[in-house]
């Protein structure tokens, strides 16, 4: 597949990016490995393109946006100090991927669907969709004008578990919000306040995010390069052999990536003994509604999630435990 004509544009400062934004219609490319596939499928295609691979204020930081995910995989600090990052990381995609693509890029994944990440000339014969060319969604005929689209990045459910915030820049100001509120519940929109030529800068780590024990857990058909069907983080704060702390957030199940406060509320200051591991993890499994919009079925998928709740989870215990 070839694809379609655009202009490229290759600012080296931010500055330089927003001024760019003003010639019509874009795309902001991180590395392309999402964008430049569904381009060659013509969904959505802009008529200008603005590469931020050689803007250097994107590269700052542990968890820079511009950041490949191979130099977040092997960062050595990101390895010893928050190890759930580093290995979320290297469960993304192949490594050749991984040498291109961004961390920036996996936490502003488009959301994924059957009936959507197809070639035009599918979409075409088949219909297409709420998120293309239609009026209608395929996978609910009547979801009151709602794209349920999966959100399918690996990252994004770690940071909600490490409680990470997002630094977004715009032509006239930068601004800082929690990643848990970042995200807007519907496949189209995908985020709730994020302007168009506003670019994310980085991710930020609170200050006692190194006293959190993080883990993650993910299910794809093979063992390498396919999205997940789904995705859990857990995340404990230790005190004396006590969980004082738990958070819990999924990928894959949803529109957007979900922390699950509620259902590990009755379980902080708790041991986070099996009987407790069992019982948030049957509660996941009762809570997420994956749709029929990925290769694997629904009802296996729900299943899985109380499955990989439970193996994350046991994870986060001390050795011995």
């Amino acid at each position: 597949m070839r694809l379609p004509d655009f202009t490229l544009h290759q600012p080296r400062t931010l500055a330089q990016a927003f001024a760019v934004t003003r010639d019509g219609p874009f795309d902001w490319l991180g590395g392309g490995t999402d964008l430049l596939c569904n381009y060659k499928w013509r969904i959505n295609v802009r008529a200008n393109v603005i590469s931020l691979r050689r803007v250097p204020e994107l590269r700052q930081g542990l968890l820079g946006a511009g950041r490949t995910l191979s130099e977040v995989e092997h960062d050595p600090v990101l390895r010893a100090r928050y190890p759930a990052i580093a290995q979320a990381a290297s469960m993304i995609a192949t490594p050749l991927i991984r040498q291109s693509a961004t961390l920036g890029g996996n936490l502003l994944l488009d959301t994924r669907c059957w009936h959507f990440n197809q070639t035009a000339e599918w979409r075409f014969a088949h219909g297409s969709c709420l998120k293309a060319e239609a009026d209608v969604c395929r996978v609910l005929p009547d979801p009151g004008n709602l794209c349920v689209a999966a959100y399918s990045g690996d990252l994004a459910p770690v940071l909600l578990a490490y409680d990470a915030r997002v630094v977004l820049a715009g032509p006239s100001a930068s601004r800082s919000l929690p990643l848990r509120e970042f995200y807007a519940a519907d496949g189209i929109r995908r985020f709730r306040d994020k302007k168009p030529d506003e670019v994310l800068v980085r991710a930020e780590l609170p200050a006692d995010a190194e006293h959190w024990t993080v883990r993650y857990q993910k299910l794809r058909l093979r063992q390498a390069f396919d999205f997940p069907e789904g995705g859990v983080a857990a995340a404990v704060r230790w005190d004396h052999g006590w969980a004082a702390d738990i958070r819990l957030a999924t990928t894959a199940y949803d529109s957007i990536p979900l922390l699950h406060e509620d259902l590990v509320a009755p379980h902080r200051g708790s041991s986070l003994d099996d009987e407790a591991i069992e019982q948030i993890a049957q509660a996941l499994e009762e809570t997420v509604r994956p749709m029929k919009n990925t290769s694997m079925s629904p009802s296996y998928r729900k299943k899985m999630a109380r499955v990989l709740c439970r193996r994350a989870l046991q994870d986060c215990r001390p050795q011995g435990v």
